[in-house]
């Protein structure tokens, strides 16, 4: 009998070869129902999850944002769960960011299913006055699919079907070209078994990379707001930074009022 270490070598191997099939496959097959569709569920009891002093902190904080970043249509056509992300987005934007130019264009890397579509596109738009905005997301590997038999492409299109100027590709953020005056990056891969739990191939797998080619799509006075799960990760991109000499702004651990994920994340902005 082989060692653990030969076993758990043996095991990353398999896991690596079944990530390079079936990437390639899906790849192939491009699969994709269309019509993906929720129903809206009821907001009643919104912030049960939360004690009693957090919850009317948190409904007198979403009148708010509901007023300003324009979300009642939205409200009354989500699901709990997807409006308390929207609004977790929007929270951890309104935070972080100051925008100042009117007329602006984002990149979101790596959108998966982009769930986070409308909290990005309603931030960007409404943040201090209604502004002219592109916003773009990337996904290298859309069409995966869900228990549902739906693909993350599918999801990706039912979030984004109401925003203008807004539009989900499939792509490899290496050979991607334009210039941004925001990119958002939720939980980048920067190191190898997340990558491979998430079923990329590990020759995907290129953080320092994709950090400078990211930063290089910034205007000249763009920002990049990058949001890393755990403090592990968090230390690694500092020093993926620091490697790279892009300086950055630590705006460190992001308590959100709306939700509360299993590990903490981290936010920086790039100067």
């Amino acid at each position: 009998m082989g060692s653990i270490s030969e076993l758990s070598e043996g095991k990353m191997l398999i896991k690596k070869l079944a990530n390079n099939f079936d990437f390639w496959l899906r790849n192939k097959v491009k699969f994709s129902r269309g019509n993906y569709f929720i129903k809206n569920e009821s907001k009643t009891g919104l912030f049960d999850h939360l004690n009693d002093e957090d919850k009317q902190i948190a409904a007198l904080k979403e009148i708010e944002y509901c007023k300003k970043y324009n979300l009642c249509r939205l409200k009354e056509d989500s699901t709990k769960r997807n409006y308390l992300e929207t609004l977790y987005t929007i929270e951890l934007l309104d935070n972080n960011l100051n925008l100042t130019s009117n007329d602006i264009s984002i990149l979101d890397i790596g959108s998966k299913n982009w769930f986070y579509a409308q909290g990005e596109y309603n931030f960007f738009k409404n943040a201090y006055f209604e502004k002219k905005i592109q916003l773009t997301g990337i996904e290298i590997d859309p069409f995966r699919v869900y228990t549902n038999l739906y693909s993350r492409y599918d999801y990706a299109k039912y979030h984004i079907r109401n925003l203008e100027n807004t539009n989900y590709i499939k792509g490899d953020l290496m050979h991607h070209e334009g210039k941004y005056d925001y990119i958002t990056w939720f939980l980048p891969f920067v190191s190898q078994k997340p990558l491979l739990n998430w079923g990329l191939p590990l020759k995907y797998f290129k953080p320092e990379e994709m950090l400078s080619k990211a930063y290089n799509l910034l205007k000249r006075d763009g920002k990049m707001i990058i949001v890393n799960q755990g403090e592990e990760e968090y230390s690694v991109q500092k020093e993926l930074l620091k490697s790279l000499n892009i300086k950055y702004n630590d705006k460190g651990v992001f308590e959100s009022i709306f939700l509360d994920y299993n590990y903490k994340r981290f936010v920086i902005i790039t100067e």
